[in-house]
This record gives structure tokens, C-alpha cells and sequence, in this order.
């Protein structure tokens, strides 16, 4: 049976009155017919926390959320091994770095083999403080593993990042995290014994080798075993950047801008230009 969380249901009953149908019609979706492309004006309102639902069916193997630039990158935040079966729906919830992704550059949905029906742009979460990887909800139960693309982090300034936080409902810390790069061996990169417990969260505090091996992974699999206890949701991977923001901080009342320029939010203050994960821009 699949377990959903109280939190999860909560959402699913009460609908948000900013509920948004970006796409509706039926596709056969696959690598030869290609996939659902959904154009960036669509997403002009969309905010961070924020969930895409996919209505599909008839599905056999998974599905991936592309963005529409040169490359077609994954969506950041998005998953490996996403695997779809029958007929359903699945959630892609938005971090900052893919709101400012799909504003500019628009979503492409592929996959090997399903029938999307829909695709709704809902509201979902409140993000936690930090720089998000990854939110939504994964099954923690014995010895399964959240892959995440590396689109996720790639563009965040490591030197800046304290620690690495994996949120769950699980209300214990006595199950086994274990962060990898591959399943090859010298493909850890750190697990449990190396963490602290937090409210909610198990906490990695990063080193220098460890903010090395986390930036330069190809992708992060991040695995887990309830051991004796119930299965669990997780909910978010999060790095802690100094100070809580990426931004200095010392001039508190000094004022900040937000403006748009070739369709990335980018933050004025001080003097200085960042993104919206807080690297300053040269």
C-alpha cells in the first residue's frame, strides 16, 4: 500500500485556489514521439514550493522533468529512477533554482512510455531556510535510495555551505542514512555516524573534503533503512549556508533589490549582484 503523509493528504484535500491547469489534452509520451512541452509564460507566476502534478497512465517505466534550454537539464530538484507505473499522478516540487529555470526557459516531460492526461501547477510546501536540493516526499522504508540529478547543486558556491540537512517525519534518528556518489567502492561520501540530530532533520556538518565531494558528484544518492523502526517520509535536502544566507549579511538595513535580467531573478545589494542561491555574480 502506499503511504502518504498527514501533511500530504492535508494539501490533497484542500485545494488551492491558485490551482492551474498549464496543460491538458492526451499524449503518448516517449523518447521517439518525444515528450509534453510547456512554454515559459506558463510559468510567469509560479513560486518556490510550489508542486507540478502529472496526470498519467498507462505507464511502464519513468518519467523526467527537462528543462527547455540548449541543453534540455534536468529540472533542479528533480529525480533519478522517478519510476511511474499504471495510472496515476506524480508531484515535482519547485526550488527556487527551478522556478528561475522553468521562468526563463519553459518544461519539457519525457519519459519511455506513458499517457500524460494533465499537468497542474499547484500550491505545496513552505521551503525551509537554506538553499533547497530537493523537496517533496520519498518513502524512506528498508534500503531505498533518493537519486537526485546533480542539477540540483551544481550552481551553488560550496565554500559557503556549513552543513548538509535531510529533513524527514520520521520523529527518530536511529535508521541509517548513507550519502553516495556511486555504488562503486570509494563511492561514499558519508553517512549517519557523521551526523548530528536535529528538530526533524539529521544534520551533516561539511568539511572542506566533504563540500569538495558533494559539489563535484555526478549525482547524489542519498539511501536509507528504517532498521527496527516504522517506514517514513523524507521531505527535504537542504544545505545550511553560512549565517543562514549566502548574502552578506553585515550591513542589515542596507537595501536590496530584486530585478530580472534574460529571465534570472538576480539580488542588488551593497554594491554587489547575486543569484538567487546567494553567489555573487562577477
Amino acid at each position: 500500500m502506499k503511504k502518504i503523509s498527514l501533511v500530504a493528504l492535508f494539501a490533497a484535500l484542500v485545494m488551492s485556489v491558485n490551482a492551474t491547469d498549464i496543460w491538458t489534452g492526451s499524449k503518448h509520451v516517449c523518447w521517439a514521439d518525444g515528450g509534453v512541452q510547456i512554454a515559459a509564460d506558463q510559468f510567469a507566476n509560479a513560486q518556490p514550493g510550489q508542486k507540478i502534478v502529472l496526470h498519467f497512465s498507462d505507464a511502464s517505466d519513468g518519467v523526467e522533468f527537462k528543462v527547455m534550454n540548449e541543453n534540455f537539464d534536468h529540472l533542479a530538484g528533480s529525480r533519478e529512477a522517478a519510476w511511474i507505473s499504471g495510472n496515476g499522478t506524480f508531484e515535482q516540487f519547485l526550488t527556487q533554482e527551478a522556478v528561475e529555470s522553468l521562468k526563463a526557459h519553459g518544461l519539457e516531460i519525457i519519459g519511455a512510455n506513458f499517457t500524460c492526461t494533465q499537468v497542474e501547477l499547484l500550491d505545496g510546501k513552505v521551503l525551509k531556510d537554506g538553499i533547497s536540493v530537493w523537496t517533496g516526499f520519498f518513502w524512506a522504508d528498508a534500503w531505498t535510495t533518493l537519486e537526485l540529478y546533480r542539477d540540483g547543486y551544481c550552481n551553488v558556491d560550496f565554500s559557503k555551505a556549513n552543513a548538509l540537512r535531510i529533513y524527514s517525519e520520521a520523529g527518530r534518528s536511529d535508521f541509517v542514512i548513507n550519502i553516495k556518489e556511486s555504488w562503486e567502492d570509494g563511492g561514499q561520501i558519508a553517512d549517519q555516524t557523521a551526523m548530528t540530530p536535529g528538530d526533524g532533520y539529521m544534520e551533516l556538518p561539511l568539511t572542506d573534503e566533504l563540500r569538495t565531494r558533494l559539489a563535484n558528484a555526478g549525482h547524489w544518492m542519498i539511501q536509507f533503512n528504517k532498521e527496527a523502526g516504522e517506514a517514513f517520509n523524507v521531505t527535504d535536502v537542504v544545505l545550511v549556508m553560512k549565517d543562514h544566507t549566502a548574502i552578506d549579511n553585515t550591513a542589515v538595513e542596507a537595501k536590496t533589490v530584486k530585478v530580472i535580467r534574460d529571465g534570472q531573478v538576480l539580488i542588488l545589494k551593497n554594491g554587489k549582484t547575486y543569484n538567487a542561491l546567494g553567489a555573487e555574480i562577477k
